[in-house]
């Protein structure tokens, strides 16, 4: 199953955008209105403290890891992740 940034945008989903940068997992905090966040999770955009339960990979690597994170990880395991789509 994927998922596209417009999906997570009209169901008002905060999200990590996960890559890979040599073979190291790289995740970015975004708001579900779109805008990239600080490092405390606040939107200068709306105003929101966001919290970051879902995981959008762009890739098929990048899912890979973030699976094994959320089953291996009790840190993890609230997330969900799906596979990015543009």
């Amino acid at each position: 199953m994927a998922i596209t940034l417009d999906d997570l945008r009209s169901r008002a989903i905060d999200y990590l955008l996960a890559s890979t940068e040599d073979g190291q997992l790289v995740l970015e905090p975004f708001c579900s209105c779109g805008s990239a966040l600080d490092e405390d999770y606040h939107c200068a955009k709306c105003g929101k403290v966001c919290a970051c339960k879902f995981v959008a990979c762009s890739g098929a690597q990048a899912l890979g890891i973030v699976e094994k994170l959320i089953s291996g990880s009790p840190r993890f395991r609230d997330f969900e992740a799906l596979l990015l789509v543009t």
